[in-house]
């Protein structure tokens, strides 16, 4: 394994997060079983009190499990230059079976992790704590699949061998016997391009009917999942060599979706986009789920229309950052074809 100060001090982070975590699904057992609303008995405010400390700890707990996904990446990034043959986070992320799966795990559990803030968030807001049992439950099935991301995390860190040689993105995304140079390579860019602006214009449009009528939330946030997958099966075909001929001069079929975090500032700034738009715009359709209930109907209803407004934000400045670069492309290379 390759130790520094990045890789040890994620380890650090996980170990409190599984701590906490499993700390917080024991309490949570007897808050389930032992829970009565309404009640004064002594043992319901000490239960009230155990909640909210416990709800607390799992919030941060959690909220670091998203913003791991960005140092997981920024150090995957990072460790290319210790790695052999790795020139990006592509190839660290292959140096041993795990690194792949566990950015897999990271990014279906952002959503599942976002999940539970926003019903803790909205729980807080009120007297009767209407989700106490909902959230307590949601958090014992999130207890697996954050074991989970850990346990993948780990076993990437503890996998990797300096000495040993990866294959960078260059050569893997260019094999079709790769499932990643299959997709790069085979799946049909105009596809690719139709599916990307059409799913962001179309959860665009759906965020600004619901602003207006109130309507359409399910709709929207289906639109916004299905604009986050369409985004990054973008960035897999057509859309990364934008960027990696504008940015560092590559060759048009260079097609890493990795290689563009090497301009932190542009790489960063677009994947945060794209995971804005998917996450605060699917929670728009949760959120409408969570207004049923009277006592949270105002403040869901607030949360709704900040999500929504971020989502569409977030959607927007992806697709002109998108657009602004095929337009430098077409300035450097003289198309916007380049198959």
């Amino acid at each position: 394994m390759i130790l520094n100060f990045w890789v040890l001090s994620q380890l650090l982070g996980l170990a409190v997060v599984l701590l906490l975590s499993i700390y917080a699904a024991l309490q949570g057992i007897r808050i389930l079983l032992r829970w009565r609303p309404g009640s004064a008995t002594e043992e319901q405010l000490e239960l009230e009190k155990r909640s909210y400390l416990v709800s607390t700890l799992v919030q941060y707990a959690l909220a670091f499990q998203v913003l791991s996904l960005l140092l997981f990446v920024a150090t995957a990034d990072y460790l290319a230059g210790f790695i052999s043959g790795a020139m990006c986070a592509f190839g660290s992320l292959n140096a041993n079976d795990y690194g792949f799966r566990a950015l897999a795990v990271k990014i279906a559990a952002i959503f599942a992790y976002s999940s539970w803030l926003v019903i803790n968030y909205l729980d807080s807001r009120t007297v009767d704590y209407p989700l106490v049992k909902q959230k307590y439950a949601l958090l014992l099935l999130l207890l697996p699949l954050l074991i989970a991301d850990i346990y993948l995390e780990v076993r990437f860190y503890t996998g990797i061998k300096a000495d040993v040689i990866t294959s960078c993105c260059g050569s893997v995304l260019r094999s079709l016997d790769n499932p990643y140079g299959f997709v790069a390579m085979r799946f049909p860019g105009e596809l690719a391009m139709l599916l990307f602006f059409g799913s962001v214009s179309a959860a665009a449009v759906l965020h600004l009917v619901h602003l207006r009528t109130s309507r359409l939330a399910f709709p929207a946030g289906l639109a916004s999942l299905a604009a986050f997958l369409a985004s990054l099966l973008a960035m897999f075909t057509f859309l990364s060599p934008y960027f990696n001929v504008v940015l560092f001069g590559l060759p048009t079929q260079h097609r890493c979706p990795f290689e563009v975090l090497r301009s932190p500032a542009v790489g960063y700034t677009l994947y945060a986009l794209i995971f804005t738009a998917g996450v605060s715009g699917s929670m728009v359709a949760l959120a409408e789920l969570l207004k049923r209930k009277n006592s949270l109907r105002e403040d869901a209803t607030k949360l709704q229309r900040t999500l929504a407004r971020l989502s569409l934000a977030a959607l927007a400045g992806s697709l002109i950052l998108s657009l602004a670069f095929m337009l430098f492309f077409y300035s450097v290379v003289g198309t916007i074809f380049y198959h």
